[in-house]
Parts: structure tokens; sequence; C-alpha cells
């Protein structure tokens, strides 16, 4: 006897639109693990059931145009978008450490100093992630803190917290810092330190000569994300001989691409960077 299919199964096959469908298989794609990476174009081609390169590209296309997706002109991959940033909220910590952990590790190794990530932790400055070099690893490893804590007086993590946040969490930032001192180099004046913010906030990046760690410098950029709220802060440490001239121009070349990258990475397109 022949069977007939329900009502609602008609419905589901009347209502269902291929194009759509397509189009979830491809961002579906993205929610895997390890495409926490991000996939090239041909990734996305190979694992999409046989779909041709021309329609994968113009789903990605528009994904990425109602900001699904985001596409990273340097490594040339699709990413997440935007929307999930505003779905979500923000990512937990450790979606965003295990997002971050393969990058650092990289920019560890090819720039020959600690890379760090540091983020905000409910009321409290903390290094999320740090990566160190193979090169000079024991030197590194002596010389710095092994500590999470960020205070913000005395890194160039809490100087760009301090000149990129909104408004009430730098007030907050700010109202709970003791100013306390850590190394001769240690801003400990509130005024002086209000100025050095103004500077980190014109220029763009923070530095930290020495003022956490005696024989350590830092350099701190912020990294964007969806509408522009701060994500976190990424610095690159070293000996104070690694941020002597010429040294110190390629470590800002390479801190600055990456802040970049990441930002794009992670959605952030108003005004660009």
């Amino acid at each position: 006897m022949k069977q007939v299919p329900d009502s609602e199964t008609q419905l589901e096959g009347r209502y269902t639109i291929q194009s759509v469908r397509k189009a979830l298989l491809v961002l579906r794609l993205f929610l895997a693990p390890d495409a926490r990476r991000g996939l090239l174009f041909s990734e996305v081609v190979s694992m999409s059931g046989g779909m041709s390169k021309s329609n994968v590209l113009r789903i990605l296309s528009t994904l990425k145009e109602e900001g699904f997706l985001s596409y990273d002109r340097v490594d040339m991959r699709y990413y997440l978008g935007p929307v999930f940033a505003d779905m979500r909220g923000q990512a937990s910590l450790a979606e965003l450490k295990a997002m971050l952990e393969g990058d650092l590790s990289k920019a560890a190794a090819e720039a020959g100093v600690i890379v760090h990530f540091t983020v905000l932790d409910g009321s409290l400055l903390r290094i999320l992630v740090r990566c160190f070099p193979r090169t000079n690893y024991e030197s590194l490893v002596l010389a710095s803190v092994d500590d999470p804590g960020v205070p913000v007086n005395a890194t160039g993590a809490g100087k760009v917290y301090m000149a990129f946040s909104d408004e009430a969490t730098a007030s907050s930032l700010l109202d709970s810092c003791p100013f306390e001192s850590y190394s001769p180099n240690t801003i400990t004046d509130r005024g002086r330190f209000l100025e050095c913010v103004d500077e980190v906030r014109q220029k763009g990046y923070a530095l930290n000569i020495c003022e956490h760690e005696e024989f350590l410098c830092c350099l701190s950029r912020p990294v964007f994300g969806s509408g522009g709220r701060l994500v976190g802060a990424l610095s690159y440490s070293g000996l104070k001989d690694m941020f002597t001239l010429p040294r110190f121009e390629r470590i800002d070349r390479l801190n600055k691409a990456l802040a970049e990258s990441l930002s794009r990475r992670f959605g952030y397109s108003i005004g660009g960077l």
C-alpha cells in the first residue's frame, strides 16, 4: 500500500530553499573546532559537497557582506564574522585563547620575543596567552614575571586598555590602580600616567620601558572587534637590547601587522586600522 506523506512532510519539501540550504552547509563548516584557524577558499570548496567554485564564491561573498563571515586579505582565510560576535556578546575566554594560541606561537618564533595577549577578566587585566620564542628562551623566562596579573600603570597592555576602553571601563581601571612601583621606571604619579595615556591614544600603541620587569621592554597595540569594542592588547616583550634600532623597527612592524590581522578577524572594520 502506498504511503501518503503527512502534511508536515509535504510542507517541508515545498518550502525548502536549496540556495539557503547550500549557504548553511558552507556556514556550518566554520563552526567546527578546526575552523578557528580560518579556512582558505580551496578548503571550503573541497568540503562543500561538490558545489562549483563559482557557487561557493557567491555564497562566501554573500555571507561576508551580511557579516556572517570575515575575510583576512593577508592570510587569505575566511573566519566567522561580527554577527556571531554580536550574537554571543563576546567569545568566552577559553574560545579566545584557543583562537589565538597558534598565531601568537608563530609570532613569537618569527620575532624572537615574548608575544602575549591581555584581556579584561571581570575587573582585572590578565595575560590570556603568552608564547616564548625558541631563541633567547632561558634569558627571557628568567627576566619575565611568572604572573598573569597585569598592573595598569606599569605595562603596555594597561596603557592600551586605559587609552582605548570605553569611559566606564577606563575609569574603573584607574580607580582600582594603586600605582605601585615595580621598578625605578614605573610611573607612580596619576597625573603623569594620564598624560602618557593621552600619548598612547594619539600614537595608537604603548611602550613599556622596563617599567614592570626591570630588564624587559614591551610594545603593545589594541586589538578591536565588531563595533570597535576592545578585544584585548597584543604585546611583544623582549630584553632591552632587543628594543634598540634597527631591531625595534622590525618588532614594531610585526606587532602592527598581527594586531591589524587579528582585528579584521574579529570583525573590526569601522574606520579601518
